[in-house]
């Protein structure tokens, strides 16, 4: 297969179609000029001339030279401004269509999605190469892709707002990241596009910054090492409570694993075969009264959203209260392949749920995990969390503008409330950052990132509601 099958390609706005339509705008405008003149004449028996029409607009805008009458004098006042208004659209017109011409050679190149068809192959690369905590998301229906030369790499990323928004790290063999990296870059210049990677893991930021790109500290990925997690100890103590106020009130955790029939059934069957009756529409209905809550309508980018039927390709960890015969919340976990790994997706409960009932979710599926042999659990990120920074924190006005969003922001989205309860279990942290090219092009990335993350963009994303928590 050649290599030229693994390279994304997109439209760009070739010279010969410049050239055509320029063409065609400059006859569109002769032509009205021609036939407006002559009808005009035809009707009101004056002469025109366009360009003494132009010669009017040049000393208008410049002052040079003297004024120009460009109709002659003894016009009825009617007559005039019919004529008057008819001579200075020519110019106005011309201005457009320069200015057209111009915003159509300059634009940045329109994007085409071309390789949904390599799904299958991103997700081998994915087995053997995923270690990002949001690599699972390469393989989303809104995902692209650009390939290596060789086929043995790949960036996935979101479009958005001429933006290629990374999905965490390119994936691939390290000794293939380096010129999938410069041709990805010379790929988005070509087309005039901003790209930045968001979520990148601190294991590459050396050979980003080799490469010239700059990198922001945006938050924290707390780790859940499984074979080292213990509910012993103080650091764990406030978990351990409430988990075990949940399990002596009857809550119960039940584990569905990717390709469950619990899920992918239906009515009797599916309470059989899941233990929980009506089991999707519960689920559904912890979704939709957690959902009320929000500022917001669900994330768009490196993050699922509620899907009953779709839930059986994640796994699916239920809070299932056999007291009240109720499910008091869930929680998805996506997985990292080549940490052999899973990483925290959605978290949903009711408003009413028992105490405790999401630390016991957690609990339970760390425990779930390490007797299955799985090494990791990642809490995903927590946004604009700063624990003890090292020189890779950046610049010291970055750490300010991290605690200004922070304080300013607390009433939108509850990052300090959503950290604290993740720090609950004790977990090892890993810095997560946001890589792009320059300063230029931050902010047509952080603006990208906020519409691919709420539909509704900034407004929405700033919905006067209470502010969001996950747990």
């Amino acid at each position: 297969m050649s290599a030229d099958a693994f390279r994304v390609k997109s439209r760009t706005l070739p010279v010969a179609a410049v050239r055509v339509r320029t063409l065609i705008a400059i006859a569109a405008l002769m032509l009205y000029a021609a036939v407006g003149s002559w009808v005009l004449e035809q009707t009101y028996g004056h002469p025109l001339s366009p360009v003494r029409a132009f010669a009017e607009a040049w000393q208008r805008l410049t002052g040079i030279g003297e004024p120009v009458d460009i109709v002659p004098s003894g016009i009825p006042f009617a007559e005039r401004r019919i004529l008057v208004w008819f001579l200075r659209s020519l110019p106005v017109l011309s201005v457009t269509v320069v200015l057209g011409v111009a915003l159509a050679a300059l634009r940045p190149a329109s994007h085409r999605r071309r390789h949904r068809a390599e799904v299958d192959h991103v997700a081998r690369l994915l087995h053997a190469h995923g270690y990002s905590t949001v690599s699972s998301f390469a393989l989303a229906d809104d995902a692209d892709y650009f390939f290596s030369r060789n086929g043995r790499a790949v960036v996935a990323y979101r479009f958005e707002s001429d933006t290629l928004l990374v999905i965490g790290d390119p994936i691939g063999p390290e000794e293939d990241l380096r010129p999938l990296l410069i041709d990805f870059d010379r790929f988005c210049r070509e087309r005039d596009w901003a790209y930045g990677f968001f979520q990148a893991r601190p294991e590459l930021l050396g050979l980003y910054r080799s490469l010239g790109l700059r990198a922001l500290h945006v938050g924290e990925d707390p780790i859940l090492e499984t074979q080292h997690f213990t509910l012993e100890g103080s650091a764990v103590g406030e978990a351990r409570r409430s988990a075990g106020r949940a399990a002596r009130a009857g809550i119960e955790v039940r584990h569905f694993l990717p390709g469950s029939q619990a899920l992918a059934s239906s009515g009797q069957g599916m309470a059989e075969s899941s233990g929980i009756p009506d089991l999707r529409e519960q689920l559904h209905q912890v979704s939709s009264e957690w959902l009320s809550t929000r500022p917001a309508a669900e994330k768009g980018f490196c993050v699922g959203r509620f899907d009953a039927s779709g839930l059986r390709h994640a796994w699916l960890s239920v809070a299932w209260n056999a007291v009240a015969k109720r499910v008091e919340g869930f929680v998805t976990w996506e997985p990292i392949w080549a940490r052999r790994g899973w990483a925290l997706d959605l978290v949903r409960r009711r408003q009413s749920s028992a105490a405790g009932s999401m630390e016991l979710l957690v609990i339970r599926s760390v425990e779930e995990a390490r007797a299955r042999g799985d090494a990791m659990l990642s809490l995903s990120l927590s946004a604009l969390a700063d624990v003890e920074r090292d020189e890779e924190s950046g610049p010291e006005e970055f750490a300010r503008a991290r605690a200004f969003l922070r304080r300013h922001l607390a009433r939108f989205y509850d990052f300090e409330g959503l950290f604290r309860w993740k720090s609950k279990f004790n977990p090892r942290f890993e810095d997560r950052y946001l890589v792009y090219p320059g300063p230029l092009a931050l902010p047509r990335v952080a603006i990208a990132l906020v519409r691919a993350q709420r539909p509704g963009g900034l407004l929405q994303a700033l919905s006067p509601k209470s502010p969001a928590r996950e747990e």
